[in-house]
């Protein structure tokens, strides 16, 4: 059996990559709810409520990890994974009231205050205003006429009215979406969409996300035998789809592709629930439990495979960062280079953060600039232009993923994962791009979405944008606005006079860098000082002495080098 290794900072994986410590999120709830559809439950429940209540913030919503903002996607894993483990969800009135902040004027629900809707939101936002707090959704005649949008011409469900493209799990999370708000009563979308959900089914039996998917996988099998139950249908060839998902077990548990031969917790979870869905019986239950056991963290929750050879893409590009910085890139590790390479799946155009996850822009940044910063690149970055124009959402941004709504991290992540691979930010609708980074501007910089305050990082990643837009003058100016951020302690703080963070130093000294202007070395010495940790590590912040892990030791090992930074989001 494989086993971690820590390198300081750096905890390696035998997969060849590494990992960043603690559970993951979306693995924990996986694996929470295919144990509870089993019958079963984690080896150490009280744990697994310890890691997913350390994500609650004073808003009563929750976050990725322990220190960022409250979105409704962390809220939901977290919300129903506590529900699973039959743990009480703290602050029920704070969280309440942010799930208010989150309804559009539109209908629709967004990840966070300030972004526009998108279904995966909404889906979120109901089910958590459904089955944990046990309220009505707010104006639901709006949230109506706002889901009714959602239908193509073609009959398939896109992720808010007006994107692009269809697709199955747009199709999921609206049905089910329906469903929470507003029960048995008949949904707007014509007959078309079950004959769309339909036509998505291969010859082999299992669904693809949309016409033009690569393959067909379990996730998509999943969302598609849900929907169409959500609309009280099944599959028109159930059979073929239930021999499908059996072709997809192994000894381990399940994996997501016919030619993916690595199980994971998605695999399993999307398995289970397509088999009882389909009132099949899972076969292979008591192997499934077992890999799950063996993906459970002693501190408590779930990663996506066993835990020593569960590498993840920021980690591990942050590794490679880390020792290409030390030993130049010659000297880089292969094996890191080599993990980043093989996370770039055939299925997705962009690398994922997780193999067998969904592709991931940030992700896709930092592969690219960690592969690039030790001599290397992905021997197929030209998926990565496709794939970054078909998720450019109508409002000209991005978002993390595929059909969430755009945010400033996301879309510089995207413009600058294209300018890492030598291609040319004209493949994308400039002109929509220049209209959202318009829609976070205020007087004292950049918002990270289109409503809140301004913040360092989204000035620095406003004003990065404008330049390899060409407009130099706005670029030039958004970077001038800097300078409000500045921290006498050395480095930048988020918002004006507060404490400055590795994170908008980083950012700020990016755009420094990139636009040609001047940086304050002395003042950006005082402040790595300040967060240095032993050994060879550093913190987010100066009131913190412990490392802040692989990713702030990335950051910090690179602003205290004399080379120029990688293009890197956080």
């Amino acid at each position: 059996m494989a086993e971690l290794m820590n390198d300081g900072p750096i905890i390696r994986t035998g997969d060849g990559g590494a990992r960043q410590g603690g559970a993951d999120l979306w693995c924990t709830y996986a694996a929470v709810r295919t144990l509870t559809w089993l019958g079963r439950r984690p080896r150490n429940v009280d744990a697994c409520v310890t890691a997913l209540m350390s994500c609650q913030n004073n808003d009563g919503g929750f976050a990725w990890q322990r220190g960022l903002p409250s979105d409704i996607w962390a809220t939901y894993y977290c919300t129903q994974a506590l529900h699973d483990l039959g743990a009480a969800v703290p602050r029920r009135d704070e969280l309440t009231h942010w799930l208010a902040t989150l309804q559009h004027h539109t209908g629709g629900f967004a990840m966070m205050p300030g972004q526009n809707p998108d279904v995966w939101a909404t889906y979120y936002a109901l089910r958590t205003t459904r089955e944990i707090l046990g309220v009505e959704p707010g104006d639901r005649e709006t949230l109506r006429t706002w889901l009714a949008g959602l239908q193509h011409a073609d009959g398939g469900l896109g992720w808010y009215p007006g994107a692009t493209e269809p697709d199955v799990r747009a199709c999921y999370y609206g049905a089910m979406a329906w469903r929470a708000a507003f029960g048995a009563t008949a949904a707007p979308w014509t007959s078309e969409l079950v004959s769309w959900i339909n036509k998505r089914q291969a010859p082999s039996g299992g669904f693809r996300f949309f016409a033009r998917s690569a393959a067909p996988c379990l996730w998509a099998t999943f969302r598609a035998v849900r929907a169409l139950d959500a609309l009280g249908v099944r599959p028109d060839r159930t059979q073929d789809c239930v021999d499908w998902i059996a072709t997809r077990a192994r000894p381990e548990g399940y994996t997501r592709w016919d030619d993916y031969l690595t199980a994971d917790v998605w695999a399993a979870f999307s398995a289970v629930g397509a088999l009882q869905t389909l009132r099949a019986p899972v076969p292979s239950a008591d192997s499934v439990a077992g890999f799950l056991d063996r993906c459970e963290l002693p501190e408590g929750g779930f990663t996506y495979r066993e835990v020593a050879t569960a590498g993840d893409s920021l980690a591990t590009a942050a590794a490679l960062l880390i020792e290409s910085a030390r030993n130049g890139a010659d000297a880089a590790g292969d094996s890191y280079a080599d993990w980043l390479v093989g996370a770039h799946l055939p299925y997705e155009g962009g690398v994922m953060y997780m193999p067998g996850r969904g592709a991931e822009v940030r992700c896709t940044l930092w592969a690219v600039s960690a592969l690039r910063a030790a001599g290397r690149k992905l021997p197929e970055a030209e998926r990565i232009v496709n794939w970054c124009r078909r998720i450019q959402n109508s409002d000209g941004g991005f978002g993390y993923w595929e059909g969430r709504g755009s945010d400033m991290v996301a879309t510089a992540s995207a413009v600058e994962a294209l300018t890492e691979i030598g291609s040319p930010v004209e493949v994308l609708d400039t002109g929509q791009l220049r209209a959202f980074v318009a829609s976070c501007a205020m007087s004292q910089g950049y918002r990270h979405t289109p409503d809140g305050p301004a913040t360092c990082a989204a000035t620095a990643q406003a004003a990065r944008i404008l330049g390899l837009l060409g407009d130099y003058e706005a670029a030039a100016r958004a970077a001038g606005q800097l300078d409000g951020f500045a921290s006498r302690l050395g480095g930048y703080a988020s918002g004006p006079r507060g404490l400055p963070d590795l994170v908008s130093t980083y950012q700020a000294v990016l755009a420094q860098q990139a636009l040609g202007r001047p940086v304050d070395n002395e003042g950006l010495s005082r402040f790595l000082a300040k967060i240095r940790t032993v050994p060879e590590g550093f913190a987010w912040g100066p009131l913190s002495r412990q490392s802040g892990g692989v990713l702030a030791t990335a950051l910090g090992t690179r602003l205290a080098g004399e080379a120029p930074l990688p293009r890197l989001n956080l």
